[in-house]
């Protein structure tokens, strides 16, 4: 039987398509959101308030999984490293930290990693001590989930052969569609359900 389930979201609360009502606060943007999508990416350094949102997410009961995006030049460098960690570390339980790599990281840079939940997304192949799966040719190395990043615009054939590419993996996966607006993620979610994922 096929385990597959996917949380479906995409990068950054600024959906363009009139996706919030116009009288909605800026800072009830994310509760907005939640209540419709099962996942969501923000930059480490973003300009939303992850604090609040950490807040939210230990006070819901719902299934959600929030992505902190890094850079490779970010997770690499010590200092920077460090320093973009301090302000969420004693969060860390609450997200995912996600990074797309083509190089291996320092055993300094894992160790500091040490308690975080990961995901590595690589062309290349890499040596972690974490769980690596092979979807659609590329590489995942993670604690938890495998999370997918996706910048290209689909239609729903192009969505369903890809769905079904990747449910063979046989996990929880969240699929992260960059610059997708709320109908795109909602044709995803939907034609998920179909498949039966």
């Amino acid at each position: 039987m096929n385990k597959t389930e996917f949380l479906i979201g995409r990068s950054d609360l600024d959906l363009l398509d009139d996706f919030y009502p116009d009288d909605l606060p800026n800072e009830w943007r994310f509760d907005y959101y939640s209540t419709l999508f099962k996942a969501l990416s923000l930059k480490i350094d973003t300009k939303e308030d992850l604090e609040q949102i950490f807040i939210e997410l230990k006070e819901s009961d719902e299934v959600f999984e929030l992505v902190v995006y890094i850079e490779q030049t970010q997770l690499l460098e010590i200092s920077m490293l460090k320093l973009l960690l301090k302000p969420i570390h004693q969060y860390r339980s609450r997200f995912n930290l996600f990074c797309e790599l083509d190089e291996q990281p320092s055993n300094e840079v894992m160790k500091i990693l040490s308690g975080y939940k990961l995901c590595f997304q690589s062309d290349n192949k890499l040596k972690f001590d974490l769980n690596t799966k092979l979807i659609t040719n590329k590489y995942f190395y993670f604690t938890q989930f495998p999370i997918l990043y996706t910048s290209n615009i689909w239609d729903e054939k192009q969505i369903r052969r890809f769905l079904q590419d990747v449910s063979l993996v046989n996990t929880k996966i969240i699929l992260i569609c960059k610059y997708a607006e709320s109908e795109t993620l909602n044709k995803i979610r939907i034609i998920a359900e179909i498949l039966g994922f």
